[in-house]
């Protein structure tokens, strides 16, 4: 449980380093209300507000505990059942890793690709069966999400080397 309370101040300081970084974004007089800063500045608030309340909920738990006299279980090296043993934690990790994987591949592959494969390997990592649906799933939602990102709300994505490919 104090990993958890330390989890949630350090999730807190990242919140604020967040915001400082995203004040410290150059302003533009072609910005209007809602400047580059607008959504790194969202998504601090957002962080911090949740790891207020997840030390909030450790610590309404921990009192629980404590007014029923029940010592908190030790957390299981090998995970059993325990969500909070270490094979969550791993597969938390290996999501990450695709997450770094799907950033290190995005400039190269371009947004489409890279969207799709990462819609493929993140639903076989969380259990989906390989097959030819999986395939077509993929395919679509990169389709898809290039088509709303980059079509209709014309966002500046990576192309990736396709377009010097394809002439």
């Amino acid at each position: 449980m104090r990993a958890t309370l330390v989890s949630s101040g350090v999730l807190f300081a990242l919140a604020v380093a967040y915001w400082f970084g995203a004040d410290a974004l150059p302003k533009s007089r072609l910005g209007g209300q809602v400047g580059a800063d607008g959504l790194p500045k969202l998504l601090a608030i957002s962080l911090a507000v949740l790891s207020v309340a997840l030390a909030a909920q450790t610590l309404a738990y921990m009192r629980k505990e404590k007014r029923a006299g029940v010592a908190a279980k030790p957390v299981e090296a090998d995970g059993g059942d325990n969500p909070h043993g270490w094979r969550s934690h791993a597969r938390a990790f290996g999501l990450i890793a695709i997450g770094a994987a799907y950033l290190a591949l995005l400039p190269h592959l371009g947004y489409a690709v890279s969207a799709a494969l990462l819609l493929l390997v993140v639903s076989t990592y969380c259990g989906l069966k390989p097959s030819w649906r999986t395939l077509v799933f993929a395919v679509l939602g990169g389709a898809a999400f290039y088509i709303i990102f980059v079509r209709v709300l014309q966002v500046p994505l990576p192309a990736g080397l396709w377009p010097t490919l394809l002439g």
